[in-house]
């Protein structure tokens, strides 16, 4: 670590906060320093304001660098400005909301007053195409190649980032220009050195390389290993592994003490797979993940919001909308946003979603050319299943044939709704807008309550019967079907959001029902199952898993507790449990007919708690959940859900407190 030195308003200090590495390896010392002066000395509060973006220790860190940078900016230290501008498009700011606009501006006018971080962020974001730059690696490698001819004793940044811009093209010249930078005491360039070795499949001299720096002390030096493939891993002999495994993990965790936030995802992902020795852990995993987040890696946010989802907890939507501002616009992110954007989830950021993120959404959904053709309409029964109807033509809807399908004698219009309006814009639809055929002799006819539909029209009346979905031309009115596989894919995804997760898809039973026999031309989305992609993030690892997580097996019941029977065609008990069993209470029943009964007797701390209170005071909320899913239920809202029959319940009168 660098050891004090002194704040002065000229490059001699600037320097020291051009590369990410640099700042985090300042030492504490020297933050102490910087933190001090930060009140009074625009350069140092630069310094500090710097550290703070890159590290966030804490809470509210990078509220206070946002504060310093400002500040520093308007004082004239230009490289400020164009710290701060990267926090603009990372939307992480105490407005927290991604303004690519601010960003252009700070880069653009601090980089023409002369700020020199401007000036590398300009390059390293031409060589890979990141913050909106156009993708030029060969200009940049050109323009450093001018620069160093000039000024052969210049910053080692600079034949690091040569290096970057060359990989692709020309290796030899690249390891030149790591090299050059090594012998010349930068230390962050053996890491360079070491992933171009590997990236030509020589993984023993990029190990031999990452060991040298690691020595030399390059902290991402110490995580190199992590990047080994398992296949590789498990090739190895019992004892190879077992100190192999020490070595990784010993390696990752002095890196993310350091600050290094690619190991907090590296660490992360190995729990994630159970690879390189780790267990499979996906509660584990979140640890490192966090303090990832903390530090801005889009990669941990994406990790996050996977895990998240699959344990079935909150916060997916939020995580997936920061890992996508900051880069990663994969479409499983893109689509846990859009989700959240039409459930209401993200509404606070519903402009920015508008304005810069539901275009993305649809890019990585492209409609493919044989499916082009495919015409259909989303019909949705009271019992909560979907089914996907073919139409033939385009123009027009059959609405007697359409009407004939579910029974109905005719049907009633709902134009717009907040919800359906909502769906429309997430799947960009133009001159068009989705509509939601409802029957009209519904309340005559006695039909069953269809809570989708009710959701989706939002006016606090009932929806009776069977409700179809389809596109209306915005104005003449008339109705049409929708176009293409992948565009009704997309809004039955954004429908089941809207809905809380109301709408899922029909048994066979369900099917026969309703007189179909074939599913038709929408099968592949008639039992469609969610699957990512495999965007490369290094060898010997795949971005996005395609499994599922195996259930826990229940626990067994204690003695003194009663047992239960979770069956479906079970008679519906009431279970008394005291409260320190009562996550094995819930756990054993069946809260979609059972009621748990929790006993508070010998708590006095509880007695003057409200029943909702005591919920959340007892972290009973996510079991309820899980418990809840696990028997054919759905959460509606934080305390309303319906159980496998669509009958609608309160989860406090299935959980009481005496």
């Amino acid at each position: 670590m660098q050891k004090t030195f002194e704040i002065t308003p000229d490059r001699n200090f600037l320097q020291h906060f051009l590369t990410g590495w640099r700042v985090k390896s300042l030492s504490p010392e020297m933050v102490e320093k910087l933190k001090a002066c930060s009140e009074s000395d625009p350069y140092a509060a630069y310094g500090y304001g710097r550290w703070l973006s890159l590290v966030n220790p804490g809470g509210e860190c990078l509220k206070k660098a946002e504060v310093l940078l400002t500040w520093a900016g308007t004082d004239g230290v230009q490289d400020a400005n164009a710290a701060l501008a990267q926090m603009y498009f990372d939307g992480r700011t105490e407005a927290d909301k991604a303004m690519p606009q601010m960003h252009a501006f700070f880069m653009d006018s601090s980089y023409k007053a002369g700020s020199e971080l401007a000036q590398v962020m300009t390059l390293e974001n031409t060589i890979f195409g990141d913050y909106r730059f156009p993708e030029d690696p060969a200009l940049v490698a050109d323009i450093l190649r001018k620069h160093i001819e000039k000024h052969p004793e210049c910053d080692t940044l600079y034949y690091d980032l040569l290096g970057q811009a060359l990989e692709d093209t020309n290796p030899e010249a690249a390891e030149k220009a790591f090299q050059v930078s090594i012998d010349r005491g930068d230390n962050e360039s053996y890491y360079s050195l070491a992933a171009l070795y590997e990236s030509a499949g020589d993984w023993d001299r990029a190990c031999e390389v990452a060991d040298e720096g690691a020595r030399k002390g390059a902290v991402n030096c110490r995580r190199f290993k992590a990047r080994m493939s398992q296949e590789d891993f498990l090739a190895l002999s019992r004892e190879e592994q077992e100190a192999l495994h020490k070595e990784i993990s010993e390696g990752l965790d002095y890196a993310i003490s350091h600050h290094d936030r690619y190991a907090c995802f590296l660490k992360g992902l190995c729990l994630y797979y159970g690879n390189l020795g780790y267990p499979e852990d996906l509660v584990q995993a979140l640890e490192p993940l966090e303090r990832g987040c903390q530090m801005g890696h889009s990669n941990c946010f994406w990790l996050n919001a996977v895990i998240l989802h699959e344990l079935g907890r909150k916060g997916v939507a939020q995580a997936s909308l920061q890992a996508v501002r900051l880069g990663d616009r994969e479409q499983f992110t893109l689509e846990q946003v859009a989700r959240g954007y039409v459930s209401r989830e993200l509404s606070n950021h519903a402009e920015e979603i508008e304005e810069l993120w539901l275009k993305e959404y649809l890019k990585v959904n492209p409609e493919e050319e044989d499916s082009k053709d495919s015409l259909g309409v989303i019909a949705v029964y009271p019992q909560g299943f979907y089914y996907a109807m073919d139409v033939e033509e385009v123009e027009k809807l059959d609405l007697d044939s359409l009407a004939d399908q579910v029974d109905a004698r005719g049907f009633d219009v709902v134009h717009f709704s907040p919800l359906l309006s909502r769906i429309t814009k997430a799947l960009s639809l133009e001159g068009c807008h989705v509509a939601m055929l409802v029957d009209k002799d519904g309340y005559m006819k006695d039909l069953p309550d269809n809570m989708a539909g009710t959701l989706i029209y939002g006016q606090a009346q009932e929806i009776r019967g069977t409700v179809i979905f389809v596109l209306e031309d915005n104005k003449t009115y008339s109705l049409m079907p929708m176009v293409g596989l992948q565009r009704t894919y997309m809004f039955i995804q954004l429908l089941n959001a809207a809905t809380g997760g109301l709408v899922r898809l029909p048994s066979s039973e369900e099917l026969e029902s309703i007189g179909v026999e074939d599913p038709g031309g929408f099968e592949e989305y008639d039992d469609f199952e969610e699957k990512f992609d495999d965007p490369d993030i290094f060898d010997g690892y795949e971005k996005y898993p395609d499994q599922e997580i195996e259930q826990e097996p229940e626990q067994e019941i204690e003695e003194d507790m009663v047992s239960v029977d979770t069956s479906t065609d079970a008679e519906p008990k009431e279970i008394t449990v005291p409260v320190e069993k009562i996550m094995e209470g819930i756990a054993q029943c069946n809260l979609c007919i059972d009621t748990l009964i929790v006993s508070l007797q010998g708590h006095p701390e509880y007695d003057f708690a409200s029943t909702e209170d005591l919920f959340y005071r007892l972290g009973i909320m996510e079991a309820i959940e899980e418990n809840i899913k696990r028997h054919g239920g759905y959460m509606i809202d934080e305390w309303q859900y319906v159980d496998a029959r669509q009958v609608p319940q309160d989860i406090r009168s299935r959980v009481r407190f005496k």
